[in-house]
């Protein structure tokens, strides 16, 4: 991020953290509830939107060496992600040509080639068939165009993105996107890797968990064993980048900055910038490392949410002790938090099918979610 955007942001944080401006649209927003349980409406998000878009599949350190790989089921697509032996990452659907097993079964590992355990079809990290045990019953079998289905991806800001959809066209990030990933770089995101990761599914729609970390008035209720304290209260600001979204997040420490000098104003700081990139991740960037956040929709009232802690790439030593404890407690800091936040949700899920609420409102000072959601429809075509 440009100095002088930081100066700018820190400004208007202080104002609103001083009650100098308050940081409200021009209107109340009113979502309807059925928007969150009806299936054919979450089956339209999971095509539209999920299955033709560029998703955040991994951090580049999570396949960091030629080889190494990750398996993950991206809404309906069973994907390996591999870095092939050029250095270049590659996404294929994990599907044998022969007989549609899955080729590679592991979560992770490294390998110099894949071979399917149904009937051991061999292949190479660029996806190419390289050998078929009894080739000879095979006379018709072309092995050149009979590779992995690749999928479109690329590489950028330290993250993998990769499209579920393998029929669609190959391209890069748009020029939103290209914004976004220059902001994270000079964060570092590049030059980082990933420290610890758990996932878990909860019962609760997938938008509900975008909602949650798109607003700050509930911080000093909700997270206020949590970080509640560490923040001023319902003074966020945010900016529409794309089909992104930059929330800024003001600590407490924010109000004695205008003693300092702006040459000594840092935002990461005196705030949390939380980046909630469309369609599938977020990124909650802090002083000194950040969380990957990345959520996969199961079904309209399951989600699939997995948080890495990415920190700056350690020594040839690794991490020293210090620096290891620091960043074990805050990645069990930030999922206690986060896990308040996604009980909460599974709460209004289950609330939702009561009938008590047939609207969902959302204040002036939560713009962000009404922005967020009608971006959403836009994309539906519902707009």
């Amino acid at each position: 991020m440009e100095r002088q955007k930081q100066i700018a942001l820190l400004s208007e944080c202080l104002d609103l953290a001083e009650g100098k401006k308050p940081f409200m649209s021009d209107e109340e927003t009113l979502i309807p509830v059925a928007e969150y349980l009806d299936e054919a409406r979450f089956e339209e998000e999971r095509e539209l939107l999920f299955r033709r878009s560029m998703n955040v599949l991994a951090h580049s350190s999570q396949i960091a060496s030629p080889g190494d790989f990750i398996t993950r089921d991206l809404v309906g697509t069973p994907v390996v992600l591999v870095r092939d032996k050029d250095g270049r990452p590659k996404a294929f659907v994990n599907v044998c040509r022969h007989r549609g097993a899955t080729v590679e079964l592991r979560e992770q590992g490294n390998c110099r080639r894949f071979v399917c355990p149904y009937h051991a079809w061999t292949y190479e990290t660029d996806g190419s068939l390289a050998a078929v045990r009894q080739q000879e019953g095979f006379p018709t079998l072309d092995l050149e165009s009979t590779s992995l289905v690749a999928l479109p991806s690329f590489e950028a800001g330290g993250l993998v993105w990769v499209c579920p959809d393998p029929s669609a066209p190959v391209r890069g990030p748009d020029e939103a996107t290209r914004s976004l990933i220059a902001e994270l770089e000079g964060f570092g995101s590049s030059e980082a890797a990933i420290f610890a990761s758990e996932a878990r599914v909860w019962n609760a729609n997938w938008k509900l968990i975008v909602d949650g970390g798109l607003e700050s008035y509930h911080f000093r209720i909700a997270h206020r064993n949590t970080i509640g304290s560490f923040f001023t209260d319902n003074t966020s600001t945010f900016e529409c980048i794309g089909d992104h979204v930059r929330s800024v997040l003001p600590r407490v420490s924010i109000l004695g900055l205008r003693e300092r000098p702006e040459s000594d104003w840092n935002i990461r700081e005196h705030t949390h910038l939380l980046y909630a990139i469309s369609p599938n991740a977020s990124i909650l960037m802090q002083e000194r490392h950040f969380e990957l956040i990345l959520t996969t929709p199961l079904s309209a009232d399951q989600t699939r949410i997995e948080i890495m802690t990415i920190a700056p790439k350690p020594g040839a030593g690794g991490y020293s002790e210090k620096a290891q404890a620091f960043l074990a407690a805050n990645h069990a800091f930030t999922q206690k938090t986060l896990d308040e936040d996604f009980v909460i949700a599974e709460q209004i899920q289950r609330g939702m099918r009561s009938g008590a609420n047939e609207l969902f409102r959302f204040a002036r000072f939560e713009g962000a979610l009404s922005q967020w959601h009608r971006r959403l429809a836009e994309r539906l075509g519902r707009a």
